[in-house]
């Protein structure tokens, strides 16, 4: 991780983030896929641990229309900012679903490797589905985090967590499987992740999940790695061109450039972006919405 600059909050709680596998001590066989398989693993979860994290710190502060400093376009981008996080995981499970799952149970002749991860995610849905639902549906002046979205994220964040902790410890035991047949399947796997879909999911892809994996990224974490190992291009394609104009941006962990910031960094940094690259005026709804000692979800206490 790197060095914090500032006491505001950080992305890396209070979800706690994975420890890379590749950089534990005493792992046998190191050179076989295994390790390298749940690695990219771990970065694709802490990615999504990142921005739910972004989003319980961000949205209790966030006024509700009785609230001073209310402004729709506020809960606004907070919403489309939190159904570009559920498409980010549900793409990633989708993947896991149709073809790591499958292919990996083809390699290794077991029908039922990995049937614990599976239900897993039965467990976890419901509650997503309740909380894109709520984002769907609700006006921003409707929206409120006590009694609306913050008992969305409670009926699924610890089930979602507990899966994404536990499914690592899934992928590193697969160190007896034959390791170019593991590769072939993770090759595979990240084409499907990248190219599946019709017309709309392509554009949903750049303009809603791609800048969600860039903003939820740190490449600086336990001293550095290359995810998101997609085309050196894409960060500026996101940057000057699919995220341009989206307030939603600015609640993201990180920078385009995987870089992590405390909240209040990355607002700023994004409206200067959007600034320099549109010619227009800074966007207006431009406040941080993490406040140092203000995070007021009761259920973030008992953790």
């Amino acid at each position: 991780m790197t060095t914090k600059p500032s006491d505001a909050p950080w992305a890396d709680g209070p979800f706690p983030l994975i420890a890379t596998p590749s950089k534990r001590p005493g792992l046998s066989n190191p050179g076989h896929f295994y390790v390298r398989a749940a690695t990219g693993m771990t970065h694709a979860h802490n990615a999504i641990i990142r921005g739910l994290n972004a989003i319980v710190l961000q949205a209790p502060n966030v006024p509700s229309s009785s609230g001073k400093g209310y402004k729709p376009r506020d809960v606004k981008d907070l919403l489309s900012f939190v159904q570009s996080w559920i498409k980010m995981l549900n793409h990633h499970h989708s993947v896991e679903e149709t073809y790591i799952f499958p292919e990996m149970a083809k390699l290794s002749g077991d029908p039922d490797l990995l049937e614990g991860p599976w239900h897993q995610h039965r467990l976890f849905q419901g509650g997503v589905d309740r909380l894109l639902a709520y984002t769907t549906a609700t006006r921003p002046d409707e929206y409120r985090w006590a009694g609306g979205m913050r008992e969305a994220i409670d009926s699924f964040s610890k089930h979602l967590t507990d899966h994404l902790y536990a499914e690592i410890g899934v992928f590193l035991g697969f160190r007896h499987l034959d390791s170019e047949g593991y590769k072939k399947v993770w090759i595979g796997a990240h084409a499907v992740a990248s190219e599946s879909g019709n017309l709309r999911q392509k554009l949903d892809m750049l303009y809603d999940v791609f800048p969600c994996v860039y903003g939820c990224s740190d490449r600086t974490y336990e001293g550095g790695h290359s995810f998101p190992m997609l085309h050196w291009t894409l960060p500026y394609l996101v940057n000057y061109w699919f995220a341009v104009g989206n307030g939603a941006w600015r609640f993201n962990p990180s920078d385009f450039w995987f870089d992590e910031v405390d909240v209040i960094s990355a607002t700023l940094l994004l409206i200067l972006l959007k600034h320099a690259s549109t010619g227009s005026a800074p966007y207006s709804g431009e406040e941080p919405w993490v406040k140092v000692g203000e995070i007021t979800c009761e259920s973030l206490k008992e953790l």
